[in-house]
């Protein structure tokens, strides 16, 4: 790596540093580049060489937070979902403060379209084929699914909640899909 690119990507790293630790007091609506530029000790200028504005370095974040989920997902996509959604479920135990401010935006299903939009498609390739749901409950309960299991990893995080996830997804989702079985 040549020397500037070190720099840049020092930089950067210091900024969104800096953004996180902000995004962890108050809402994004609330931080002003001054106050990221003032915290990193770095010049407007330099800021601005990298990012047009806080929202650009959330949207960042967020995606690369989502290519993390995705590359989880990928090697199970011909497996069960169960598999998927445990992996995924290691990641953010592991990223806890990342996911936890992606959670707290103002949009946080917007923070995780990428995620849902391929979690959606693989759950409804894997979970609902052979089932009698049309295409708009299987989409509907595709989202609920997501959305449940989201909810699951927040109330984990948040207050180190732990019922046996494993059997407690694999029986809900078996339950289910049996009723709705050809």
């Amino acid at each position: 790596m040549k020397k500037e690119d070190r720099r840049t990507t020092y930089t950067k790293q210091i900024i969104r540093e800096t953004f996180m630790g902000l995004l962890q007091q108050k809402p994004i609506g609330k931080i002003s580049v001054t106050e990221i530029c003032a915290a990193a000790e770095i010049s407007r200028s330099t800021f601005y060489l990298h990012y047009s504005d806080c929202y650009q370095i959330l949207e960042e974040l967020q995606n690369e937070f989502c290519d993390k989920l995705i590359e989880a997902i990928k090697p199970h996509a011909k497996n069960t979902p169960m598999d998927s959604m445990l992996d995924t479920h290691d990641i953010i135990r592991n990223n806890n403060d990342l996911y936890m401010i992606l959670m707290r935006t103002e949009y946080p299903m917007h923070a995780f379209k990428k995620f849902i939009t391929f979690g959606k498609k693989i759950l409804i390739e894997q979970m609902f084929a052979g089932t009698t749901l049309s295409s708009e409950e299987q989409d509907w309960l595709a989202d609920y699914i997501i959305g449940a299991d989201f909810a699951y990893d927040q109330r984990v995080l948040a207050h180190d909640y732990n019922l046996q996830r494993e059997k407690l997804i694999h029986e809900f989702i078996e339950a289910g899909l049996n009723h709705f079985k050809k």
